[in-house]
């Protein structure tokens, strides 16, 4: 199966710049990674300078769905509101042209199989430092022509005997917490597993997108060796999800009893020491920061091997933070001890590359002993702490930071 047009589709020209996309060279399925190329031609006698097609700079996309006056997917880069430095451009010579590759994975995910007509339009994208980037004319939107995208569903489902009906039952079982989602995964076999495996890709997604993938992940889990089995292979299916798969093939063995990854072998093991010997806590200091910014306001935790708590806290708004001291009982400091183990704190580390607008990123910093193998840092965007296997540990934390 291939897309149905094999040649670029080509835009107006405004200005002497043109945009044009191009389909996947090979199949496109839904689940599965799906890039369009994007790509700019200078035809015009002066240099441009473009955003979005210097590989080194990140950006992201936004895609919007058809409307009633537009009849196609709109692809355009969501970074518009953003000063960018002059490493975020390139420059266009006449004569010559620009090509970058659109993830588009996620979008065609949610979409499913189908025609899907795109286009892709170039926005105003500010500067800083007074860059000439190039602007479109006024009142004429730059924009590539139309290219209709054939996307198939997922061979690996289709084999098993997944239909879309199927797939959206199953979905909807995950999302609404369904207690038989797991038996009715089990019944489909491989088919079920490779479903769950595909699904945690959605970890990718911001907000409430990424609920899906949290809940495959867990059922992912609950299915054990076969779950574990599907991850691996999705891995290879699935690069664009290379991070969130590679997370959960590590989360499932975990969860199966297999040994840590020899880098992690110290860490996970004085961990489990200082929770059985609370005589050996004496250099353990545990370090959460749920808020950090303007909007927010501070808040910070510090736990120390004898119990002792200090939470730093400033208001939105305030110049000054206040400070209070507090000692943690034997109890509440076993249960803060076993939740890092039960989160497999060592594993964790942040999957998506961007948040939402103002979403806070909770830091955490665990010291068990002294040296770097004792010590681990992560900062997870907060949907990835509150939607993830660290809920629990979070959630304690934020209790234990009021």
């Amino acid at each position: 199966m291939a897309a149905v047009m094999t040649d670029t589709a080509w835009g107006r020209e405004h200005d002497g710049v043109r945009f044009g996309l191009r389909p996947p060279a090979g199949e496109a399925e839904a689940g599965g990674t799906v890039r369009v190329d994007l790509v700019c031609e200078n035809r015009g006698e002066r240099p441009v300078r473009l955003f979005g097609f210097q590989p080194a700079y990140p950006r992201s996309l936004r895609v919007s769905p058809p409307k009633q006056d537009r009849p196609f997917i709109l692809v355009s880069f969501s970074d518009v509101n953003v000063l960018h430095p002059p490493e975020a451009f390139v420059e266009l010579a006449p004569g010559s042209r620009a090509e970058t590759s659109l993830d588009l994975s996620f979008a065609f995910d949610r979409r499913g199989a189908g025609r899907w007509p795109m286009s892709f339009a170039y926005e105003p994208v500010r500067s800083a430092a007074g860059i000439p980037a190039w602007v479109p004319p006024p009142g004429a939107p730059a924009a590539s022509g139309v290219l209709e995208l054939l996307v198939g569903r997922a061979r690996s489902l289709r084999e098993a005997g997944i239909d879309e009906h199927t797939e959206a039952a199953l979905d909807a079982a995950l999302l609404s917490g369904d207690g038989s989602s797991i038996e009715r995964l089990e019944a489909l076999g491989e088919g079920g597993a490779a479903f769950a495996a595909r699904r945690v890709a959605r970890i990718l997604s911001t907000g409430a997108e990424s609920t899906l993938g949290w809940r495959a992940l867990d059922a992912l889990e609950r299915l054990g060796e076969p779950g574990l089995a599907a991850a691996k292979s999705a891995i290879e299916d699935l690069p664009h999800a290379h991070d969130a798969l590679s997370f959960a093939a590590e989360r499932v063995a975990h969860r199966l009893g297999h040994p840590p990854p020899a880098e992690h072998l110290p860490f996970v093991t004085m961990l489990d020491r200082v929770i059985r010997e609370p005589d050996i806590r004496g250099n353990l200091l545990l370090s959460w920061a749920p808020l950090d910014s303007p909007l927010h306001g501070a808040r910070r935790l510090e736990v120390f091997g004898d119990g002792d708590r200090v939470v730093t806290a400033r208001p939105p708004g305030a110049q000054v933070a206040s400070t209070r001291r507090s000692r943690l009982s034997p109890m509440q400091m076993q249960a803060m001890l076993e939740a890092l183990r039960y989160a497999a704190v060592w594993l964790l580390r942040p999957l998506r590359r961007l948040g939402l607008p103002d979403e806070p990123r909770p830091a955490l910093e665990v010291q068990l002993g002294l040296g770097e193998p004792f010590t681990r840092r992560v900062a997870l965007w907060n949907g990835e702490w509150h939607q993830g296997p660290a809920s629990n540990l979070a959630s304690l934390l934020d209790r234990l930071a009021v």
